[in-house]
């Protein structure tokens, strides 16, 4: 008895047929489904010499084919994609500024670049906010890839193929992390690239008025080789260590004013002059959480910036290798 009301074997008997019909009509809508989209559905087809697997990922290497594959993509990849023409003497730094988003979010938009020298003439894609744009030839990738770079947040885009996408399903498809960074770019770019994702940009938002090498000095005539790199912002802008590590030294040093080093694991040691003020002792364990200083123009400077350093076992490297 239910609510009353007898249920005979009749009933159970009825109950099972209605099952069973249902059952059949959903798998010949199914079939019926996937022969029409097979039919007048397009797929989405990619050459398989465009990329190469790395670690179960596509990862394209074909600069021309990838492009036009954004051009024709017909799902929606989960951010919208901007396509950019480079122009003479631009940099990928100059389009992550014109677009507002980081260096990491156009390096693994493009994982075809084997450079950081762009071509003039070359289009590349920018998606127009920060995250990583990930293809995938199955919806595991997805998620595999949101565990190795460690992100907590919803995965976007319509990377699930359809149960109408079974016989044909596209060869690759677009799945958006936002917030995050990439783990995987370009082959030639990934041992750098590597070593940029250990290391931070002790200020955020600073603009890189001075670099590495030889320049113009700007207080005496003549040339000078400038040992770091100069990240010009405002007075008072708090600098975070590059890395987490032990501070060395805080205090004057002749030419870079207050100035504050930290050694880090693997023989780094990083320095940071023209400081207004130190906010860190000599002894403490800091993180890249941490403020160390802050941003002045003690010493021998022309304005307020930070004079960054980076140093391996006593020999000076070029700080852009860390922090671009």
């Amino acid at each position: 008895m239910s609510g009353g009301w007898p249920i005979t074997n009749y009933h159970i008997w009825q109950a099972k047929k209605a099952l069973k019909a249902l059952v059949s009509l959903s798998v010949i809508a199914i079939i019926a489904g996937n022969i029409a989209a097979a039919i007048f559905i397009s797929k989405v087809r990619v050459d398989s010499s465009a990329y190469r697997l790395r670690e179960g990922f596509p990862i394209f290497t074909a600069h021309e084919a990838y492009i036009q594959f954004i051009r024709s993509y017909p799902h929606n990849p989960g951010v919208e994609i901007i396509l950019h023409t480079m122009r003479m003497n631009e940099s990928y730094w100059d389009v992550a500024r014109r677009y507002h988003v980081t260096i990491d979010t156009i390096l693994g938009a493009n994982p075809y670049l084997g450079s950081l020298v762009a071509r003039e003439g070359a289009t590349i894609a920018v998606p127009r906010e920060d995250g990583v744009l990930l293809a995938v030839d199955n919806f595991y990738d997805a998620h595999r890839m949101a565990r190795m770079v460690e992100h907590e947040g919803g995965i976007r885009g319509d990377y699930r193929q359809s149960i109408f996408r079974i016989i044909s399903p596209d060869d690759i498809r677009f799945a958006f992390l936002p917030d995050a960074r990439p783990a995987l770019v370009g082959e030639k770019l990934q041992a750098l690239y590597n070593i940029r994702r250990i290391f931070q940009n002790p200020i955020r938002g600073g603009l890189y008025s001075s670099l590495y090498g030889d320049r113009v000095d700007p207080m005496f005539e003549g040339m000078a080789f400038h040992n770091g790199i100069d990240i010009m912002t405002r007075m008072g802008t708090p600098i975070r260590p590059a890395r987490e590590g032990m501070v060395s030294f805080t205090g004057w040093m002749d030419g870079y004013g207050q100035t504050v080093v930290v050694q880090h694991w693997d023989g780094y040691v990083t320095w940071y002059g023209h400081c207004s003020s130190i906010k860190a002792k000599r002894g403490d364990w800091v993180t890249k959480k941490d403020v160390i200083a802050l941003v002045g123009s003690t010493g021998r400077s022309t304005g307020p910036h930070l004079h960054f350093m980076t140093m391996r076992h006593g020999q000076m490297i070029d700080p852009l290798l860390f922090v671009w």
